[in-house]
């Protein structure tokens, strides 16, 4: 038996997330078979992300321009989960919160099996 309390259940997500020539992002991948109203994905960041180019945040924006989802980071940090909406398209932004700037930012696309 499969309950979902809230959102859409979602079977089989997965993740289109464009890194080539990225210097802050290099993977990112799902674990599970099913997910209800967002996805946790596991996102590898460069070695150098939150040293070099300084990222403190990760913040997830919905296709309508919303605020979804954020998380910090610590300096040396490489890998992190966020939580992507169920399906449709998103955008993670790498940001440095100390001088309030966008390091870099990737569209993200998540499909998978939509069950009502």
């Amino acid at each position: 038996m499969i309950t979902a309390s809230s959102g859409c259940l979602t079977l089989n997500p997965s993740v289109n997330f464009d890194t080539a020539g990225s210097t802050v992002f290099e993977t990112a991948s799902v674990s599970g078979a099913l997910a209800t109203g967002q996805v946790a994905t596991t996102v590898t960041l460069s070695s150098n992300a939150t040293t070099s180019h300084g990222v403190t945040q990760l913040n997830v924006i919905t296709s309508d321009g919303k605020s979804f989802y954020k998380t910090t980071l610590d300096s040396g940090e490489s890998t992190t989960t966020v939580m992507l909406p169920t399906n449709g398209t998103a955008t993670v932004v790498a940001v440095n919160t100390i001088n309030a700037t966008t390091v870099e930012s990737r569209n993200v696309t998540i499909t998978g099996d939509q069950v009502v």
